[in-house]
Order: structure tokens, then C-alpha cells, then sequence
């Protein structure tokens, strides 16, 4: 069989993307969002049953979990715990330091157009503490209960013990008809 550079070319590139799937796992413990932790739900399952708790209390309607937001959020809080007391003078261990990557990530691929996030870190794994941190600070809060359609919840475990969780909230674009034309007709 003959082969054209090109065929060789892209031989080459697929063998490489094979082989970049098999490295080695992070350091870090994972507690991805179908592992159990505590009871028989994961913790980023039992942090999203939590958040919708919070915003059933507050008159709001329930969130859907997105598994784009999910994988985002997940590879955010594996990041942090690699990185954990690298941020600012006073060694914190959670940051939202690459947030315009992951907003242009979810733009692009989930075509969602408008993106809040909120991190914690704690050594208390309980996902109601987790949320009763967030609900403590006045930015984390209002994320929690604004309006947005869907989220994705992350949570790792940094080597000293740590429980880092991210939430990315977003609203997807409408593509009703009647929606397009009241944004046009604001915009006149």
C-alpha cells in the first residue's frame, strides 16, 4: 500500500494522541463525580443536592447539572490541589485563576454565554459546610442564588487533606424566536 505524506502524517498524529491517554494520574487524590464519599452519592452530588436546597430556600428554582460545567469544574479543583497554598502572599489554597480559559472553553464548546464560579477549600468534607461557606460570602452567595440555568460542581482532595470544590454556574442562549426578537428590539 502506498502512503502520501499526508496519510503518514496523520498516522503520526493519531499514535501520539493514543499515547498522550495513557499518563500517569495526578498526584492528587480525585473524588471525581461518580465516586462515593460519605454516604452513597458523591460529594459534588451531594454539594449540587445542597445548592439547590439553598436556592429552593431562597424562592429560586432548581439548577441542572451539566456534564461540560462538571468536567470543567473537575479539572479546575485537580489543578488547585497540584497548586494547593501557591496563591497570594498569605498561601491561600483555592483561587479562580484560569476563569477566562474556562468561560471561553464553555462558550466554544457548550455555547453557554454567560458564567459565574464559586471555590472552597476546607478540611471539613461535608458538603452542607462546603455550601454554608459559600452562603458566608457575599459575592459566593448572590452566585448561588442569581439567575442561572445549569451548573457543574468539581471536588479533589489536595495530599494534606484538604477538600477543594468548585461550582460553575451558566445560562445557555435561547433560541426561541420570541426571546431573539425582545433582545433585538431592546438593543433599538
Amino acid at each position: 500500500m502506498k502512503s502520501s505524506p499526508y496519510t503518514l502524517l496523520c498516522a503520526a498524529a493519531v499514535s501520539g494522541v493514543l499515547a498522550s491517554c495513557s499518563a500517569s494520574p495526578p498526584a492528587v487524590s480525585r473524588v471525581p463525580v461518580s465516586s462515593p464519599i460519605g454516604s452513597h452519592r458523591s460529594l459534588s452530588d451531594q454539594v449540587f443536592s445542597e445548592v439547590n436546597s439553598y436556592r429552593a430556600a431562597k424562592g429560586k428554582p432548581a439548577l441542572r447539572r451539566h456534564s461540560g460545567l462538571d468536567r470543567l469544574a473537575q479539572q479546575h479543583c485537580e489543578y488547585l490541589a497540584k497548586t494547593s497554598g501557591s496563591y497570594g502572599i498569605y498561601g491561600k489554597s483555592v483561587s479562580h485563576i484560569g476563569f477566562e480559559g474556562r468561560a471561553l472553553a464553555a462558550k466554544q464548546a457548550y455555547q453557554i454565554t454567560s458564567l459565574g464560579e464559586n471555590v472552597v477549600s476546607s478540611t471539613n468534607k461535608s458538603a452542607q459546610h462546603l455550601v454554608k461557606l459559600w452562603a458566608g460570602s457575599k459575592g459566593h452567595e448572590q452566585n448561588m442564588r442569581s439567575d442561572w440555568a445549569c451548573t457543574g460542581i468539581g471536588t479533589a482532595v489536595t495530599p494534606d487533606g484538604h477538600v477543594i470544590s468548585a461550582q460553575i454556574f451558566g445560562v445557555s442562549p435561547s433560541t426561541s424566536h420570541r426571546t431573539m426578537a425582545d433582545r433585538f428590539s431592546r438593543q433599538w
